[in-house]
């Protein structure tokens, strides 16, 4: 059986961008339609699912380009990390363009709130990554600041739930730039990941901003590998 005319295109943009630099722009969708023969909706899948992938991102409007992808990597034998937190805001928060996708997920009205966490994740003074974390506000309700740090413990949560994510190519948002020390626009991998509670119903929708060169990516089954000291 042949292979789906997008995946033929996904294999020809792979073998294009093959040893091009990070940033580097790749075929407009016009090209890339013209000279494969195929429709701009398949070449514009292709792109997509590349993008989701994190081999592209798509700069506004100015194109879409090539990734800078951690290097999948295999860590033994290293020693644990000694992560730190530190939490930046606790807040509600609605009607926004930023936070319609989570309420969509957890079947919100654009007028209903959520809580959410947003927290920096270190290693000594080391940025690993920035971590949006949403919930429904009876979740957070009648806790203190010490109890919230607690209870958003992620691995403990997913060990007892079930978590689905995916990571995608990003320009970081200038609000997390300077926290993760990396310069406005920088390209970066975002994993969006929502943990469902055994009835099915979600309990935590998380959004986390991977810094470029810290952290890396070894597996679909351990999100983050150790950091990269230089």
């Amino acid at each position: 059986m042949s292979q789906p005319k997008y995946i033929q295109v996904m294999d020809f943009l792979r073998e294009d961008i093959a040893g091009r630099d990070p940033h580097t722009p790749i075929l407009s969708e016009r090209e890339i339609s013209q000279r494969l023969d195929i429709s701009r909706m398949t070449v514009r899948k292709a792109i997509e699912e590349l993008c989701r992938q994190g081999v592209l991102y798509r700069g506004g409007n100015r194109g879409t380009f090539v990734a800078r992808r951690p290097a999948s990597v295999t860590v033994s034998g290293s020693a644990p990390r000694q992560e730190r937190q530190r939490v930046l805001f606790l807040d509600s928060v609605y009607e926004s363009a930023n936070v319609r996708d989570v309420q969509k997920a957890f079947g919100l009205e654009d007028h209903q709130r959520l809580f959410r966490m947003v927290r920096l994740i270190l290693d000594d003074d080391l940025p690993l990554r920035v971590e949006e974390i949403y919930a429904l506000p009876e979740v957070a309700m009648d806790k203190g600041l010490n109890e919230l740090e607690s209870f958003f413990q992620l691995d403990q949560i997913r060990s007892s739930g079930q978590s689905r994510w995916d990571l995608h190519a990003a320009l970081i948002p200038p609000k997390y730039s300077r926290l993760l020390e990396v310069r406005q626009g920088t390209p970066v991998i975002c994993r969006r990941e929502q943990i469902r509670q055994s009835d099915g119903s979600l309990f935590l929708y998380i959004n986390t901003w991977l810094h470029p060169d810290n952290v890396r990516i070894t597996s679909s089954t351990m999100p983050f590998a150790a950091p990269v000291h230089t």
